[in-house]
C-alpha cells in the first residue's frame, strides 16, 4: 500500500543519508522538506530535516500523538513507543518509494 498524503503524525523510513533505514515520525512539514523525530536521538523539539523524497511513508499514523504535537506537549515518550510497536516493523512496511 503506497501512502501519499503527508500528515503529522505518520510513521517515515529513511532510504538516503547515514540514517538508512531508521524510522521517523513526521512532526511538521515545510513545503518538500519533512520535519522527523524519533524521541530519542532527535527529539520532536529540534526534529531532523529531510527531503521528502528521501523517505518512505508507511501506511501508520497515530493521531493522538499529532493532537498534542499541534498543543505543544512533550511526547518524546510516546513517539518512541509508536516507532517500536510492531505495526511499524511488519513485512509489509519493508517496501521502496
Amino acid at each position: 500500500m503506497k501512502v501519499n498524503e503527508i500528515r503529522t503524525g505518520g510513521i517515515a523510513k529513511s532510504l538516503a543519508g547515514r540514517d538508512k533505514g531508521r524510522l521517523y515520525m513526521i512532526v511538521g512539514r515545510e513545503g518538500e522538506t519533512l520535519l522527523l523525530a524519533d524521541g530519542k536521538y532527535r527529539p520532536a523539539e529540534s526534529p531532523k530535516r529531510k527531503n521528502r523524497r528521501h523517505v518512505y511513508l508507511l501506511p501508520v499514523f497515530h493521531p493522538e500523538i499529532a493532537e498534542n504535537l499541534a498543543q505543544g506537549k512533550n511526547e518524546n515518550s510516546r513517539i518512541r513507543a509508536a516507532l517500536q510497536a510492531p505495526a511499524c516493523a511488519s513485512p509489509e512496511a519493508e517496501g521502496e518509494t
